[in-house]
């Protein structure tokens, strides 16, 4: 009911007599949930930075909810808050870093509401994206991306002597690639832009002799671009995305963990604010429209984010004498 809710509200939206679309005046880096799709412009600088609050509470074994006895979590969370920060080498060629942190990542027992809370330094991920293919007549754009993903810490966190659970880690504590590519679409005079983005994870076996599964994420988003003449921001943004991922399971000791391993599918709604032209302000929810978990595992109920991109411009302003 409220993804439709949600999703009614924004067409309304956009077809309202009270606002107008804005034509693009060029390509630029657009920002969808927390990441940047494409390349940036050449010297531009951006940093980001971006919070994140998920919350479980329901088993589900395969897409059917589970209520017997094998549970023993009562329910978990985290609060993460992340940093993006990325440089137009190039017009073709972006370089970005990407790192965060966990305010908290908990879980609570269903004997005496015990809780288990990890927290720290995740991952940094350092990419560089090129751009393989532009074309300005069409407002086409095809990019990609390769990255190395770097854990903060090697070592797992353990708190009264006892390692936590690899679910709470704040870091996988291991090594991985992460291969990106894009597809921008803009209709500039509509202010409207169509995206595919994909996005894969591969990790390494950590010190622990865990090696966490492959994630595949796709994601397609639509975007309207408005200009509310009234307001005194009147500048805004507005996304659907409907993101799958797919993960695959992981291994213990060579050893398969069965309760690993999900398909998902999200709707995710965002609404952007622009300020000043510099500034993007995002607030999004991720709400869930499909989850298939192997074996009986705690699934998301919900994820809701904001986000905070700020734009600088290097570029030599033209001697016009």
């Amino acid at each position: 009911m409220m993804g439709r809710f949600l999703i009614c509200l924004i067409f309304g939206m956009m077809f309202t007599q009270s606002a107008w679309a804005q034509c693009f005046a060029s390509a630029g880096n657009p920002v969808g949930g927390t990441a940047n799709l494409g390349v940036m412009n050449k010297n531009t600088f951006r940093i980001g930075t971006f919070y994140r609050f998920s919350y479980s509470h329901r088993y589900l074994n395969g897409d059917k909810n589970y209520t017997g006895n094998a549970g023993i979590l009562k329910d978990a969370n985290y609060n993460y808050l992340g940093l993006l920060v990325g440089y137009g080498i190039l017009d073709q060629l972006t370089v970005e870093a990407e790192g965060g942190y966990y305010i908290n990542k908990t879980q609570v027992y269903k004997l005496n509401n015990m809780k288990l809370k990890g927290y720290g330094l995740s991952n940094a991920v350092i990419s560089m994206k090129p751009r393989l293919y532009y074309n300005a007549d069409k407002r086409v754009e095809i990019s990609c991306g390769l990255g190395a993903n770097i854990p903060f810490t090697r070592n797992f966190q353990a708190v009264d002597g006892v390692t936590l659970p690899v679910d709470i880690q704040a870091s996988t504590g291991s090594f991985g690639m992460v291969f990106q590519a894009f597809i921008i679409k803009e209709y500039s005079f509509q202010g409207m832009r169509f995206f595919l983005t994909n996005r894969i994870e591969k990790y390494f076996e950590n010190k622990q002799d865990y090696l966490f599964g492959t994630l595949y994420s796709t994601s397609f988003f639509f975007s309207k671009h408005f200009v509310f003449e009234k307001l005194k921001l009147k500048d805004w943004t507005f996304i659907v995305q409907l993101k799958n991922q797919i993960k695959e399971k992981n291994k213990h000791y060579k050893q398969t963990v069965d309760a690993s391993g999900s398909v998902l599918l999200f709707l995710v709604p965002q609404i952007n604010v622009s300020i000043n032209d510099n500034w993007n302000v995002s607030v999004m929810a991720d709400i869930p429209v499909y989850q298939y978990y192997n074996k009986i595992q705690l699934a998301n109920t919900c994820s809701v984010g904001l986000s905070i991109f700020r734009d600088f411009s290097f570029k030599k302003k033209q001697n016009t004498d």
